[in-house]
């Protein structure tokens, strides 16, 4: 048999085993109460089964080092030397942003559809327009008033706006003679530092400002200013005033009379009235020294008792019928008639005031109001000329390098507002003796507006009208029919 040692031996192994297996977690779905011991695991009486011991767990250590580290302070740092550097370019891209929006606006505003591109890129073609706007409104006028808000937030200036809400008469570039408020540089609005601001405002803006420049949708677009004619070059008529200026036909040539007497003075025109050449007076004696309407014509002589200047109307079929006129030393400035009246521009001694009459073909002689510069109430002086055509008074007034023209139809009752003929600033060209056209001139239904040089021969600068002053340009240079002056 044998021995019984190792097979105690076994039975021990055995129990450690199922010991051991018993420290296993036991398994959900048992049912076995934890901690008891299987069924084939003897103990010795009196013994017991206790849980073993858990384990202490230790404190976890506290923390001694820093609460922020070293690193984090310095993106920090690095992220607010940026946000300093860069916050002057992000408030200039702000600012340009809404300055190029206002300067587009001012540009509309002032000179219309093509304001916004020329301040932005040419400035002296926007000056030149904002001048053309000046010139060509009515004295009392304030072309600019509805600028002047934008102007003010544009420049920050007071002085600038207050330029803006000024009378076109206020301006020195207007031409009134009288004294001036301000002058266009007063307005102080341009594009220049519009470059400046896109510099400090970069990297925010790229590609410069000039796509910024765009008005808003609802600003105000001021009309744009029309453009004055180019004139063209005449040569020949003298420049001296004259009582007479009679035109007429001498062997089917253009024929001009000036003055009377030893003053008589005769041109002929073979390219419709442009250039004139000295001519001989024979075969003018039937219009000269006088103011021809066709069959009738008027001229003008002392009284009997030499007290008073007369207007006296001739026709075929009458007898002359004089018109008192003024004083006898009453002087002519300027004269000129149809067949319904003459219009005489006159002065005295006593009275260096210009004033107008009209006589009618045989009727009386009575004043002719002078047109005034509306909201002003200034009149013309000395230097305006006339011409009549179709029972219209044309007037023409030299200011300071600019024509004005106006006109009535009513014999002086109402009067069409000034417009600018000629603006000498506009044109740099033609280069002539006499630039600036002062005389006036009817031939047939056309009316010519030239320059009076000083001496025979010289240059002038010339416009034509065929529509009584309402619009002019320079003049054919074709020959044209004497016919069509009729």
């Amino acid at each position: 048999m044998p021995p019984v040692a190792p097979r105690q031996n076994h039975r021990v192994a055995s129990g450690n085993a199922a010991w051991a297996r018993s420290e296993l977690p036991s398994s959900p779905f048992s049912t076995r109460p934890p901690g008891s011991l299987p069924r084939n695991v003897a103990l010795a009486k009196g013994s017991s089964v206790s849980a073993p011991p858990t384990p202490a767990v230790p404190d976890a250590p506290e923390q001694t080092g820093p609460f922020i580290r070293l690193r984090t302070v310095l993106v920090l740092a690095i992220l607010a030397a940026v946000a300093w550097a860069m916050h002057p370019r992000a408030e200039a891209a702000w600012k340009l942003h809404s300055t190029a929006a206002q300067l587009a606006n001012y540009g509309l505003c002032m000179v219309g559809p093509t304001g916004p591109a020329l301040i932005r890129d040419n400035s002296p073609e926007f000056g030149a327009l904002v001048r053309r706007r000046l010139i060509g409104a009515e004295a009392g006028e304030r072309p600019f008033q509805d600028c002047a808000t934008i102007a003010r937030e544009l420049t920050g200036s007071a002085n600038a706006e207050r330029a803006h809400r000024l009378q076109a008469w206020s301006f020195a570039e207007y031409g009134g003679g009288g004294p001036t408020e301000a002058s266009l540089a007063d307005l102080g609005v341009s594009g220049h530092h519009l470059s400046s601001l896109a510099r400090k405002a970069w990297p925010f803006v790229r590609g410069g400002y000039v796509k910024l420049v765009k008005p808003s949708v609802s600003q105000h677009e001021a009309v744009h200013p029309v453009e004055t004619a180019k004139p063209g070059v005449g040569r020949g008529l003298p420049a001296w005033r004259a009582g007479y200026r009679a035109v007429g036909e001498v062997g089917g040539v253009l024929t001009v009379a000036f003055g009377h007497g030893a003053t008589l003075n005769v041109h002929q025109s073979g390219d419709g009235g442009l250039t004139w050449r000295p001519a001989p007076a024979r075969g003018a004696e039937s219009f000269a020294e006088r103011c021809p309407a066709g069959a009738r014509s008027y001229t003008f002589a002392l009284s009997e008792d030499a007290g008073s200047l007369m207007a006296v109307s001739h026709a075929p079929d009458a007898p002359p019928h004089p018109s008192t006129l003024g004083p006898a030393d009453t002087e002519l400035v300027a004269v000129s008639c149809d067949q319904k009246a003459v219009v005489v521009a006159h002065r005295t001694d006593a009275d260096k005031q210009v004033r107008l009459t009209v006589c009618g073909h045989r009727g009386r002689c009575s004043p002719m109001p002078l047109p005034q510069f509306a909201g002003v109430g200034g009149t013309p002086g000395p230097a305006l000329d006339l011409a009549r055509v179709d029972g219209s008074t044309i007037l023409s007034l030299p200011m300071n390098g600019i024509v004005r023209v106006t006109s009535t139809r009513d014999d002086g009752q109402t009067w069409t507002p000034f417009t600018v003929a000629y603006d000498d600033a506009a044109h740099a060209e033609p280069r002539v003796d006499a630039r600036v056209p002062t005389r006036l001139l009817a031939v047939g239904k056309r009316v010519f507006l030239y320059g009076a040089a000083a001496k025979p021969g010289q240059s002038y600068s010339v416009l034509s009208s065929d529509d009584l002053g309402a619009s002019w340009r320079s003049p054919d240079v074709a020959p044209t029919p004497v016919a069509a002056f009729k």
